[in-house]
């Protein structure tokens, strides 16, 4: 964009996220993007005084899609000078299933299949009551780097790495079953290839009905 928010270019990756072609959008403010409300409040001529001011902006709305829907984004806008002109480069990461999966853990007591598969930016556990794993999404094997399907039915001590045979985490999740559906969030270091990280763990307690078990879904995420 130029430093007055005009669009000057899109990437490919833009146009298969949010549906926009190049002809839609170019010559165009950026708060054609934004909702009715935020731009009654001026988001986007905030997000653009902020850049301008600091030389960056970070922002999480939602972004309107060519088709009208809304998806919530998180971005980054940064400004970039030389000694002939100025620019603004934003970068925009579609959030929308993790925006999803988090009011999950605040509100819902449905599990749902398509949502739990659809998230890529959080590794996902889901147990049963006695800890037996019923299922993981891929994040989830590429965070803990097993390399593997992980089986349905296996122990977390059978996970092949070490974090899920520490007596703390283990405590840590036995807690989670019996603070009534509560969501719980704590950080633990992680030793993985490349070094020691630090990750986030959030739980959601879902009571079972009707005969079916408790089961405890985990949600992981880099600190």
């Amino acid at each position: 964009m130029d430093t007055d928010g005009v669009i000057l270019n899109i990437n490919s990756a833009f146009n298969l996220r949010f549906g926009y072609a190049a002809h839609d959008l170019l010559g165009k403010n950026f708060s054609i993007l934004f909702t009715d409300e935020d731009r009654a409040v001026q988001k986007p001529e905030r997000e653009v005084e902020q850049v301008k001011l600091n030389g960056s902006a970070n922002d999480e709305n939602y972004l309107v899609k060519k088709d009208g829907t809304k998806v919530w984004v998180t971005g980054e806008s940064v400004l970039i000078e030389n000694k002939q002109a100025a620019y603004i480069l934003k970068v925009v990461h579609n959030i929308h299933a993790q925006k999803q999966l988090e009011r999950f853990l605040l509100q819902s007591h449905e599990f749902i299949d398509t949502v739990f598969d659809s998230i890529e930016e959080s590794a996902l556990l889901l147990l049963d009551s006695r800890l037996r794993v019923l299922k993981v999404n891929k994040a989830f094997i590429e965070l803990f780097e097993l390399g593997q399907t992980v089986m349905s039915g296996n122990r977390l001590t059978d996970l092949n790495h070490d974090f899920w045979r520490r007596p703390d985490v283990k405590q840590e999740l036995v807690s989670y079953l019996t603070m009534n559906s509560t969501v719980e969030e704590k950080t633990f270091d992680l030793q993985t290839k490349t070094g020691l990280q630090k990750i986030m763990l959030k739980a959601k307690l879902i009571e079972g009905t009707k005969g079916i078990e408790r089961k405890l879904l985990v949600m992981i995420n880099k600190a």
